[in-house]
């Protein structure tokens, strides 16, 4: 076998590096959970570099900024017809995010359904306020809110929805 030349080899290094470089900057850096409320699964993390499509105007893409994100999915024991691990559609969660020690700073919004090679989640971007302890309240409304209809039948109905509700987490920023 030929030996690579070495313009070659520099190149496939290169490519290489670029590679691992996106891959680190796609981990997940986790904020809270999992956690267990209304036969679902939840947990929360941030990632960073994250692009989306389409773009939503406003949407923060700046140095400072994270991909805020929460994981939902139906339990073994979930009552509302949905599969063990599935992800639960049609949520309707706002988050607020505060720093401690800033009380000028507060960020609210809401999330977005999108999907990404690890699955189906609800994320957005948002602007931090540099290195420090952060809390998030998300609040989670039932697919109702958004339409999203029921069998209410003897023989194939599934009970009412939940009322909303909130998870609150805490942490640090950045992760190393």
């Amino acid at each position: 076998m030929k030996p690579l030349s070495k313009p070659l080899a520099a190149a496939l290094i290169l490519v290489g590096g670029a590679a691992m470089s996106t891959l680190a900057q796609a981990r997940e850096y986790p904020i809270g959970g999992p956690v267990q409320a209304n036969d679902m699964e939840i947990a929360s993390s941030y990632l960073v570099g994250i692009e989306m499509a389409p773009m939503p105007p406003g949407m923060v893409m700046s140095k400072d900024s994270v991909h805020l994100e929460t994981d939902v999915h139906a339990t073994a024991d979930n009552k509302y017809g949905l599969a063990n691990g599935e992800w639960v559609p049609y949520l309707t969660i706002t988050y607020s995010l505060i720093k401690q020690g800033a009380p000028d700073y507060k960020e609210i919004g809401t999330l977005l359904p999108m999907v990404a090679k690890d699955g189906a989640h609800y994320a957005n971007n948002v602007k931090m306020d540099g290195p420090g302890t952060y809390t998030v309240v998300l609040r989670y409304e039932s697919p109702q809110i958004k339409g999203f209809f029921h069998h209410v039948d003897k023989e194939t109905g599934v009970p009412e929805w939940w009322s909303p509700f909130t998870k609150t987490f805490t942490f640090k920023y950045p992760q190393s």
